[in-house]
């Protein structure tokens, strides 16, 4: 199961650290990586993308299904095929909600 971190979860968008820490806890517990490794693996990586203030504004800027770095943006910028991103209002906005 991969995905959206936040539905992976099962918390909202503008959850806190301590939220969604506590979500992930009651996951891992839920699925132990002895019964249901798949699982508990999905759980685990969902939780490394948003389990903090900083990997959720990376997960809003480069996340949400791309696995952008700035070295690949560099280089999509000089191709001239540039993607479609979230602007910069959006992100502020994100941040500010986050906080």
């Amino acid at each position: 199961m991969t995905g959206d971190p936040y539905r992976v979860l099962g918390v909202p968008i503008d959850a806190d650290d301590q939220t969604i820490r506590r979500r992930y806890l009651e996951l891992a517990r839920q699925f132990t990586p002895e019964q249901q490794p798949e699982r508990f693996a999905a759980v685990r990586a969902a939780f490394e993308k948003i389990k903090d203030l900083d990997s959720r504004v990376q997960y809003q800027l480069f996340g949400a299904g791309k696995e952008d770095t700035i070295e690949s943006i560099i280089e999509e910028a000089a191709c001239g095929t540039p993607r479609h991103r979230a602007g910069l209002a959006t992100i502020v906005a994100t941040v500010l909600r986050l906080q």
